[in-house]
């Protein structure tokens, strides 16, 4: 059984935002941040964000899709010596998120089938 990360979390960051790029770039640091890296390691995982992208759903609303890497280490209890992907998976996730311009609050909502 592949074991699939799902990250939910709500945060609130208080944090100017000047442009749709600007909170792109602000809500990945953020999410880079609060990756729980230390704990998955114990764990022989890794997660690292390759992308997120952001478009405008209404005044202060925004959707997008975040892209991460997940890695099975060789130690860990979840690599599959059988799995030809070499325990490395990409993975993409919705993404919601309102700013009112001076802070934002983001949530990773659920992982997207492909």
């Amino acid at each position: 059984m592949r074991l699939h990360i799902i990250f939910i979390i709500t945060i609130i960051t208080f944090l100017g935002c000047d442009s749709k790029q600007e909170l792109t770039k602000q809500v990945k640091d953020s999410i880079t941040k609060e990756l729980p890296n230390e704990n998955l390691k114990n764990f022989g995982l890794e997660t690292k964000i390759i992308n997120l992208d952001l478009i405008e759903k209404g005044k202060n609303e925004y959707v997008g899709i975040l892209t991460t890497n997940e890695i099975r280490r060789k130690n860990s209890k979840y690599y599959n010596k059988k799995d030809t992907s070499d325990n490395n998976f990409q993975f993409e996730y919705d993404v919601h998120v309102i700013s009112d311009g001076d802070k934002f609050m983001y949530e990773i909502q659920s992982k997207r089938l492909k």
